[in-house]
């Protein structure tokens, strides 16, 4: 059995609001980088996010890559789960995000549906480094070891 990896620390007392996402690790072969998503305040995530309505993880990706990063993505492998506690600067309230990660490449390239990201490729090494959510350098380390 597979135990989950999980991030942050839960505060004791606090309401915690279970979300679940899907994230892709989008991996260039030719020049060895990832996409990441810079959003408006200058954080960096993989593309990815939230599950809508009865959505499933893998069309999660597809829409959050197309919104996010203007990407069609095809789906390659799933990398592996894991959970963060956080506290989200923007509503003040607290989450347990459950994230899916998934290694996909990218079909094609279009205007993102969203004005306020930008899409960005660096090297692996850099990408843990930057990344907000140490979910999310978690899965680059799962993908490249």
């Amino acid at each position: 059995m597979n135990k989950t990896a999980l991030f942050g620390v839960q505060e004791d007392g606090e309401p915690y609001i279970n979300k679940i996402g899907s994230y892709a690790v989008i991996y260039d072969n030719r020049d060895s980088r990832i996409a990441l998503i810079k959003n408006d305040k200058g954080n960096y995530f993989l593309p990815g996010g939230g599950l809508e309505n009865d959505e499933s993880l893998e069309d999660c990706i597809k829409r959050e890559c197309r919104e996010e990063a203007g990407l069609e993505v095809n789906i390659q492998k799933f990398i592996g789960s894991a959970k963060q506690y956080f506290k989200s600067p923007n509503d003040h309230k607290y989450y347990l995000n459950e994230g899916h990660f998934y290694m996909c490449e990218q079909l094609s390239k279009q205007i993102p549906l969203e004005e306020n990201n930008t899409l960005l490729w660096v090297k692996p090494s850099v990408a843990v480094k930057i990344l907000v959510h140490d979910h999310h350098k978690w899965a680059i380390s799962q993908l490249l070891r």
